[in-house]
């Protein structure tokens, strides 16, 4: 059976647990801890969950270690059932399943946007709330600075972007020009 297969099962019987439970936000805040915290040594992870001679409490710990204070119950279950399964070393996928589920469940549509300076928190809210309205769900925004923009900004949101940045507009007329 290929990792993908095996990573949604896994992610959906958490998520069915998590929500008869009535944890799933707490779950979902530490899979998306474990997998930012994951991607970040991804190697050093996988040689340690796969390695024999690292004992099945051991790789508990070290996942737990990677989730941070407060790891909520339902997730070390999880854990320790997927290490008995054989399976611990799917955490990384199954965890990015889990949050792709939990997401699509609660309706979040997840956006990044990028700004040439930084924003403040009044208009971080009015784009959220305005994202929220024109696409009907919650918005899951994350932000980046990237002075080469010049001015203006860029909206990714799923597999769109909206750019709506000076340096955008140049590049299109420079295009534009070149036909």
């Amino acid at each position: 059976m290929d990792n993908g297969k095996i990573s949604v099962r896994y992610a959906r019987a958490l998520l069915n647990t998590a929500l008869e439970l009535h944890c799933e936000d707490e779950v979902y805040e530490g899979m998306v801890r474990l997998s930012n915290n994951y991607s970040l040594a991804i190697n050093a992870f996988n040689e340690a969950l796969s390695n024999p001679m690292n004992s099945d409490d051991d790789k508990v710990r070290l996942l737990m270690t990677a989730i941070g204070e407060p790891v909520h119950p339902c997730i070390e279950h999880f854990l320790q059932f997927m290490t008995e399964k054989k399976r611990i070393n799917k955490i990384f996928l199954t965890s990015l399943k889990y949050q792709e589920m939990y997401r699509k469940a609660k309706n979040i549509l997840r956006a990044k946007v990028t700004t040439a300076a930084e924003m403040d928190e009044p208009t971080k809210e009015k784009m959220r709330d305005f994202m929220a309205k024109t696409f009907g769900c919650q918005i899951e925004m994350h932000t980046d600075v990237d002075p080469s923009l010049i001015g203006g900004f860029t909206v990714d949101i799923e597999h769109d972007r909206m750019d709506a940045s000076i340096a955008g507009r140049l590049e299109a007329l420079r295009k534009q020009l070149n036909n």
